[in-house]
């Protein structure tokens, strides 16, 4: 039986945030059940800004950051879908809307980290209790949504992302020559690498921790090298430029901007250890994607990065507040190399593109979503 299925988002193509990544896969995801119709919706994307690997424009709508243009949109066609998907909670006035233009419409809401984990209004509230069922990508934020807003768990499916359906995962485990000439480093030479947002406005990713974790290990071993990229606000990139300099780590930490696309797995390959103990994880995609390219990986233990390192099967957990552990834990994976191929191996059971769509098929052609219609 056909269903007819509506994927609204803020942003799919315009933007390369872990929400956008995660936005491209459950797309193709979607588009890929036999029995769903699929139609995309987002409001802050231009139509031509669509990748054609993941949709097509047939399928896909940008209306460019004209809200009304897309309020209209939803009030006049929406009635016609069997179940809406909101890419994030800031849609769901929409939702709301839909329901009430036609109660019967599914209303599924992507919950994903800091977004949720936080006091909404009661309106909103009282909406998602009555009439949402929820997609969270992680138990960590499964639980802060009972937790703080309290939701009935029969509502909400945990839904770990995935890596990405061209994410290459057989290429050799090699560290790539051009990147080892571009940063200067030696092919013996062990790698730490952090990628994420560099924002003097937030500091939970606790690379500065890192930096003085490296200011000790280097005393030990002198030719580590510690790779931090992402694009950085100017008052941010000064800073560490500074922090970096005082601790004379010139030649160990480098500032490596913002990794494109088209290099990205390559990095991670370059990399031996993956490290980003952070505090604000709705699940973490950059770690599945560096244990699937061999990485050893440390990671916080106090968000959605435990799940992503499966309970520290694929990765070392501390907590992210503590130096003296995290310091520990680099001085652990620099002790006990891993298996680059088994870590491969586990990463694809667990998180392949094939088992996250079996999981959404499931989800939406199986498994009905619990909630009252009667809002």
């Amino acid at each position: 039986m056909t269903k007819k299925v509506l994927f609204l988002t803020l942003k799919t193509f315009s933007f390369t945030g872990g929400i956008e990544k995660a936005c491209r896969t459950l797309i193709s995801a979607l588009k890929s059940i036999p029995e769903v119709q699929l139609q995309v919706w987002s409001m802050y994307d231009d139509t031509a800004q669509v990748d054609p690997k993941y949709i097509t424009s047939p399928q896909f709508k940008g209306f460019n950051n004209k809200k009304l243009h897309f309020a209209k949109k939803i009030f006049t066609q929406s009635s016609y879908f069997d179940t809406v998907v909101l890419s994030h909670i800031n849609l769901l006035l929409f939702g709301l809307i839909i329901k009430w233009l036609a109660p019967k419409t599914k209303i599924i809401l992507w919950a994903h980290g800091i977004e949720v984990w936080r006091a909404i209004p009661k309106w909103k509230k009282n909406f998602i209790q009555r009439s949402c069922g929820i997609w969270a990508v992680s138990t960590f934020t499964k639980n802060e949504l009972i937790r703080l807003h309290q939701l009935n768990e029969s509502q909400i499916q945990v839904v770990n992302n995935s890596l990405d359906p061209f994410f290459t995962v057989d290429k050799p485990l090699q560290k790539p020559d051009y990147l080892l000439e571009r940063y200067g480093i030696g092919k013996e030479q062990k790698v730490f690498f952090t990628l994420t947002r560099l924002s003097h406005t937030e500091h939970q990713k606790n690379y500065d921790t890192i930096i003085s974790c490296i200011e000790k290990l280097k005393t030990i071993y002198p030719d580590i090298i510690y790779l931090i990229g992402g694009k950085a606000d100017t008052v941010e990139q000064e800073r560490l430029s500074q922090l970096i300099a005082s601790k004379d780590l010139t030649a160990q930490v480098k500032l490596i901007g913002f990794v494109p696309n088209s290099e990205l797995e390559d990095h991670y390959l370059l990399a031996d250890y993956f490290v980003l103990p952070s505090q604000k994880e709705g699940f973490g995609i950059v770690f599945i994607e560096a244990t699937a390219n061999g990485c050893n990986v440390l990671a916080g233990n106090q968000d959605g990065s435990v799940d992503a390192l499966r309970n520290g099967e694929l990765g070392i957990l501390v907590n992210p507040n503590d130096p003296k552990e995290i310091y520990t834990g680099l001085e652990r994976m620099m002790l006990h190399p891993i298996d680059k191929d088994k870590q491969r191996e586990l990463t694809l059971k667990h998180f392949s593109f094939e088992s996250y769509e079996k999981r959404i098929e499931e989800l939406l052609l199986g498994e009905e979503i619990l909630y009252d219609t009667s809002y």
